[in-house]
């Protein structure tokens, strides 16, 4: 009996050993990834963040990098998962923010480049920010908590007895009053565009029309515009390179 134990507690010890002396640190992870990154070999880099990922060491540095390696690869969608997700817990995180509208500005210029038609970026109006600063549902949560806030404050405005009392309940009426208006200012930016709009973070993708004979649009992101004639709905852009197309008037944005 005891021979038996003795061999199942070697057998385990062994098994703990090996497994110990297989296993690789995050730190040995991160600095392989980098130095793969270094030397342009992208998917090693690729699979040792991806490794960390697994494991559960998913912080908003790991996520970036790992975002901006898979962007480097072409590979767009799961770049666009990871700045997204590094967003959402770092909302002030510029840089994941500007990785992530060149990802989808990349994504867009490929995609268009294979269907032969345009680009076009539109600046994005300062209603549509403040929109996107917080989810739908909170705005109307706000808006009710605001509502809730006047009808408390005008019936306990009726029972005051005192004078500090009664400037009380008007400040709060005026508080309540404000955030009130300050949902339905939410509310009305995010309807002001599109929803695609405000989901794609204020990058409108717009195919130019083919009409009037005009060949396959070839506006560009990125190329300087020496003339636009507008016209009407429509506006025909002409870019260095002699290339035309018609983009709608009001998705030109400062043009």
């Amino acid at each position: 009996m005891r021979r038996q134990l003795r061999a199942l507690l070697m057998a385990a010890l062994v098994s703990l050993a090996a497994s110990t002396a297989g296993a690789v640190s995050a730190r040995e992870l991160l600095d392989r990834a980098f130095t793969a990154e270094a030397r342009g070999d992208l998917p090693t880099a690729a699979r040792s963040l991806e490794e960390l990922v697994a494991a559960g060491v998913d912080s908003d540095g790991v996520l970036y990098d790992l975002g901006t390696v898979y962007a480097r690869q072409e590979r767009y969608g799961e770049a666009i998962w990871c700045f997204e997700r590094v967003l959402r817990r770092a909302p002030l995180m510029w840089a994941a923010r500007d990785n992530l509208r060149s990802t989808r500005m990349r994504l867009a210029r490929r995609d268009a480049g294979r269907s032969g038609q345009a680009v076009v970026e539109q600046a994005v109006p300062l209603r549509v920010q403040i929109g996107e600063l917080v989810p739908p549902g909170w705005a109307v949560l706000l808006g009710v908590l605001g509502e809730l806030g006047v009808v408390l404050s005008v019936w306990r405005r009726r029972k005051v007895t005192s004078e500090l009392e009664r400037v009380g309940t008007t400040v709060a009426l005026v508080l309540s009053l404000t955030l009130t208006a300050g949902a339905l200012g939410l509310v009305a930016a995010r309807r002001a565009l599109p929803p695609e709009a405000v989901v794609l973070h204020g990058l409108r993708l717009r195919q130019t029309a083919r009409v009037d004979g005009i060949p396959d649009a070839a506006v560009r992101e990125g190329e300087r515009v020496v003339r636009v004639s507008r016209d009407g709905v429509f506006t025909r852009v002409r870019t260095l390179t002699g290339a035309t197309g018609w983009v709608e008037s009001s998705e030109l944005g400062a043009l």
